[in-house]
C-alpha cells in the first residue's frame, strides 16, 4: 500500500514569511491569488503583500486579492485596497471565506486556518496540497463579487500622471521611469484605465480623460 508524503514548512516569524514569499513570487509570471479572511488588521501576510521586495507587482499574470464582505467598511483596511488596487490587483470581497488566509502562486503556497493575530503560516509545496488549495480558490471565486466599479471617481494623482503622459505619447519605459514603477505596473495600469475609460488606444483614453476633466 502506497503511501503519500505532505510537505509543508511552518514559518515561525513575519521574517521567515517575507522571506518565502519572495520564493513563490521570484518567478516573473503566473496568476496570484490571496484571500484574508480577518486573521487580524495586523497580520504580516497584508503587509508582505505591500512590500515591493515581495516581487508582487513587477510580474505577468493576474493578480487577485478577496477580503471578507464584512470587513470592506475598516477604514484601515481601505488603505490597503487602495493601494493595492493601485497596483494593478483585482481586488474583491465575498461572504464565504475559509477561515484564515493564503497566498497561492504556480510554485506553492503560504496558509494558516487561524484567525487570530501573529505568524501562524505553513509554506505549502507538495502538488497533492496545491492541487486541493487551488480547487478551494475555484470554490472561493464562486462567491466572490469585483468591488464596486470605480465609475467616475475621480482618478488618483499617480493615475492623473499617468494620463499626462500618454497624451504626451511617452514609452512604458520612460513613464515607469518618471513614476519610479515597473514597466508591467505601468501596463496594467494602463489597461485598467482603458477599460475604465471605455477606450480602445492609450491615445484615445488620454482624450477621454480630458473630456471627463480628469486632465487638462
Amino acid at each position: 500500500m502506497s503511501s503519500t508524503t505532505y510537505t509543508s514548512r511552518c514559518l515561525s516569524d513575519t521574517t521567515e514569511l517575507a522571506r518565502a514569499a519572495a520564493r513563490l513570487l521570484a518567478a516573473d509570471d503566473g496568476d496570484v491569488t490571496c484571500y484574508w479572511n480577518y486573521t487580524s488588521l495586523d497580520d504580516p501576510l497584508i503587509e508582505v503583500l505591500n512590500s515591493s521586495g515581495a516581487h508582487l507587482w513587477d510580474r505577468d499574470g493576474r493578480i487577485r486579492i478577496v477580503y471578507p464582505t464584512a470587513a470592506l467598511s475598516e477604514p484601515a483596511l481601505g488603505d490597503h485596497i487602495a493601494w493595492q488596487q493601485g497596483h494593478g490587483a483585482e481586488v474583491g470581497h465575498s461572504i464565504r471565506l475559509p477561515p484564515g488566509a493564503m497566498l497561492l502562486t504556480a510554485h506553492g503556497a503560504l496558509v494558516t486556518s487561524r484567525p487570530q493575530a501573529g505568524c501562524c503560516y505553513e509554506e505549502v509545496e507538495d502538488a497533492a496540497t496545491l492541487h486541493a488549495l487551488r480547487a478551494l480558490v475555484r470554490l472561493v471565486a464562486q462567491y466572490t463579487e469585483p468591488l464596486p466599479a470605480r465609475g467616475e471617481t475621480a482618478p488618483t494623482e499617480t493615475e492623473r500622471q499617468l494620463l499626462d503622459m500618454l497624451m504626451e505619447g511617452l514609452t512604458d519605459r520612460a513613464v515607469a521611469r518618471r513614476l519610479g514603477l515597473s514597466e508591467r505596473t505601468v501596463r496594467r495600469l494602463v489597461a485598467q484605465l482603458m477599460e475604465r475609460l471605455g477606450a480602445a488606444s492609450r491615445f484615445e483614453a488620454g482624450a477621454r480623460a480630458v473630456e471627463r476633466g480628469w486632465i487638462e
